[in-house]
């Protein structure tokens, strides 16, 4: 197939409430929706969802690799499409996930289905949801309403003091007992005292992880973290590229490693990632940025393709405004998450 047209609409949303993790605060999100036309009339959508503390750009180098790239991709075979600059992984991410979806579409399949799993996204699958770092009595207001809605695997952001998300991990605990499962994410703000003290509480939390615990450059000191507590530790942003799972493997006793495809480049770079997690006997997640519901149910359609994954935490759409992809991704009243079901990643009008 050849590529007769490609376009770009970037849309700036604020969320629907800001919240705060251990080193910045957020209020917006600025998301690039590329739409990809072949000569037969196939569409496909991708979207890319930089955040400059996490995929390493900007919005404003996203949208100019991704104009770039506008410009040289028409005429061209599908196999053999232009590639992204390197340092842009969220407009790889674009790219990516639109050529996924004209070619399911062209084949009048999922986009699941083109890793052998035709329809597994369609059946609900739990994701955890993120409480931003507060107070106990903001955490536990926002906890009772997420539970009200169904959900049941809250993540709490934590890092500044361990104290204080201790008090809040036990306030949850408390409330909520063995109704609600419980992960932490520390986001590189412990050191290896906080951790230790973090542990000597672990069995009353019954945390299902602790996600990044200590700053991403330090991989001894990961892996350190991972010697010292039970608690299953997950690498996040210590895992930028394919290379560092066997850097993260070598520091220690890490359990998991967390995929976001925004973050990696798409759904074929974070396979070959997932691939690399399982050959060293860690287990995946697959994370999210705020973004569209279209790449969430990107990572659906992942999910339910590739057996290594273990744990859900796609809930970056919730916090839109507004999504024109929105209806992409379903939510049942268990804080289960499936894809809609129809071709490619499963939206049925072309907004842009």
């Amino acid at each position: 197939m050849i590529l007769s047209h490609a376009r770009l609409q970037t849309l700036a949303v604020p969320l629907t409430e800001p919240y705060s993790i251990a080193y910045n605060t957020f209020d917006s999100v600025t998301m690039h929706f590329l739409v990809l036309t072949t000569t037969e009339g196939w569409h496909g959508v991708g979207c890319a969802a930089p955040a400059e503390d996490v995929t390493g750009e900007s919005a404003n180098a996203c949208r100019i690799g991704l104009e770039a790239w506008v410009q040289l991709a028409p005429g061209c075979d599908l196999q053999s499409l232009p590639r992204v600059p390197e340092g842009l992984p969220a407009a790889a991410t674009a790219v990516d996930l639109a050529l996924h979806d004209v070619l399911a579409r062209s084949q009048g399949v999922t986009v699941g289905a083109l890793f052998g799993s035709p329809h597994g996204a369609e059946t609900p699958r739990e994701t955890s949801i993120t409480i931003g770092i507060s107070d106990v009595a903001t955490t536990l207001g926002r906890a009772a309403a997420l539970v009200d809605q169904g959900f049941r695997f809250l993540k709490v952001k934590g890092g500044h003091d361990v104290e204080t998300d201790l008090a809040r991990l036990r306030a949850l605990r408390d409330r909520f007992g063995s109704d609600i499962r419980l992960a932490l994410d520390a986001n590189q703000g412990y050191d290896l005292k906080a951790v230790e003290r973090l542990e000597s509480e672990a069995s009353a939390l019954d945390l299902a992880y602790l996600e990044q615990p200590t700053p991403k450059q330090d991989l001894p000191m990961l892996g350190e973290a991972a010697q010292r507590t039970g608690i299953p530790v997950m690498a996040d942003e210590s895992v930028q590229r394919l290379d560092d799972v066997a850097r993260i493997a070598e520091s220690g006793p890490v359990s998991l490693i967390n995929i976001k495809l925004q973050k990696m480049g798409g759904l074929a770079p974070s396979a070959a990632i997932d691939r690399a997690a399982q050959a060293a006997g860690m287990r995946t997640m697959l994370g999210c940025m705020d973004e569209s519901a279209l790449s969430i149910a990107a990572a659906l359609h992942f999910g339910a393709s590739h057996p290594n994954v273990a744990f859900l935490d796609l809930d970056g759409h919730f916090d839109l405004s507004e999504d024109p992809m929105a209806s992409c991704v379903r939510l049942d009243d268990r804080g289960r998450l499936a894809t809609a079901p129809h071709a490619g990643l499963g939206w049925t009008d072309l907004p842009f």
